[in-house]
C-alpha cells in the first residue's frame, strides 16, 4: 500500500506515563482495525523522565516500533540528554550533566524505574542502568518525520530555514521564535515539547501542539493524521484511578502562554 494511504498517529510527550501510553496504543490499534487500514505510530519524543515508569514506556515504544511497520521514534530533548550524559568523556562535565538531569529534569524518576537505588552512584550510572536496547533505540531515533501535509517534530522548527538544514539541537529544544511565528512553514508542524495551556490539543494557523503535560495533567494525547490531511485527537486520561479514552477535534486557539522549563 502506498504511504499516501497510511494513517499516522503522532503521540506527544509521554514522560514516563506508561499507563496512559498503553491505553492510547490499544485505542489506536482498535481504531485502525475499525478503519481496516494500514497505520503507523510516530512518537514525538520525551518518552522518559518525570513520570513514574519510563522503563515500561520505553518497552512499549520498542514493541510498537517492532510490531507496527513504518513506525518512528523522534528524539526529544530529554531522551537526547540521557545520551549526552552517556557520551560525555570529561568527568567534570559528566557530573554536572548528571546532577542537572537528576535534580532538574526528572532523571531521578527514570533511574528509579530501571531499579536504581541511589546508594552507589557512579558517573556511568546512566549507561549501567538503562537497558542497552533502549539506548540503541534512542541512538537510532530521528529528528523529524515528514508527511504529505505535515511535519512531525519534537519541539519545532526555526523559521526561515529549509527543513533539511534545520539544526538538530533546535528541533529538540526550540521555543521562540517558533512559537510566535505567524507565517507558514510550508506544511503544518505537529509538535510536543511545550505543554499547551489546556488539557486539549491546540491548533494554530501553522502548527498543532499536542503536548498535554501527561506527567502533571494525567492526559496523554495523540493526533490522528488521515491520509487526506484531516486530523483528529485521541486522548488517554487518568480519572480517579481509571483511564478513560476520548476523541475529538483540536481546539482552535490564539493564546500564547508558555512555560520555560525543559
Amino acid at each position: 500500500m502506498s504511504s499516501k494511504h497510511i494513517h499516522t498517529f503522532a503521540i506527544g510527550d509521554v514522560h514516563g506515563r506508561a499507563d496512559l501510553l498503553k491505553a492510547l496504543l490499544d485505542e489506536i490499534d482498535k481504531k485502525a482495525s475499525r478503519l481496516v487500514s494500514t497505520y503507523r505510530v510516530v512518537f514525538l519524543g520525551d518518552i522518559i523522565d518525570r513520570g513514574p515508569d519510563s522503563r515500561k514506556a520505553m518497552d512499549l515504544v520498542a514493541r510498537t516500533l517492532a510490531e507496527v511497520p513504518g513506525s518512528r521514534l523522534i528524539l526529544g530533548n530529554h531522551d537526547s540528554y540521557a545520551l549526552r550524559i552517556i557520551d560525555e568523556t570529561n568527568p567534570f562535565r559528566k557530573q554536572a550533566l548528571l546532577l542537572h538531569w537528576i535534580s532538574q529534569m526528572g532523571g531521578a524518576a527514570t533511574l528509579a524505574s530501571y531499579g536504581f537505588k541511589f546508594k552507589e552512584a557512579t558517573l556511568d550510572v546512566v549507561a549501567e542502568v538503562i537497558d542497552g536496547e533502549h539506548i540503541d533505540m534512542l541512538r537510532a531515533a530521528q529528528h523529524y518525520f515528514e508527511l504529505e501535509y505535515h511535519i512531525l517534530v519534537h519541539a519545532g522548527l526555526e523559521p526561515g530555514i529549509p527543513l533539511q538544514s534545520q539544526d538538530p539541537y533546535k528541533l529538540m529544544w526550540i521555543r521562540e521564535p517558533f512559537l510566535s511565528y505567524a507565517e507558514t512553514f510550508g506544511k503544518t508542524v505537529v509538535h510536543g515539547h511545550t505543554p499547551v495551556d489546556t488539557m486539549w490539543v491546540q491548533r494554530f494557523p501553522n502548527r498543532i501542539a499536542i503536548d498535554t503535560d501527561a506527567h502533571v495533567s494525567g492526559t496523554l494525547s495523540a493526533l490522528h493524521v488521515h491520509p487526506s490531511g484531516r486530523v483528529e485527537v485521541i486522548q488517554a486520561q487518568s480519572v480517579a484511578g481509571l483511564i478513560a479514552v476520548s476523541h475529538g477535534e483540536p481546539m482552535q486557539t490564539s493564546q500564547r502562554k508558555y512555560p520555560v522549563s525543559a
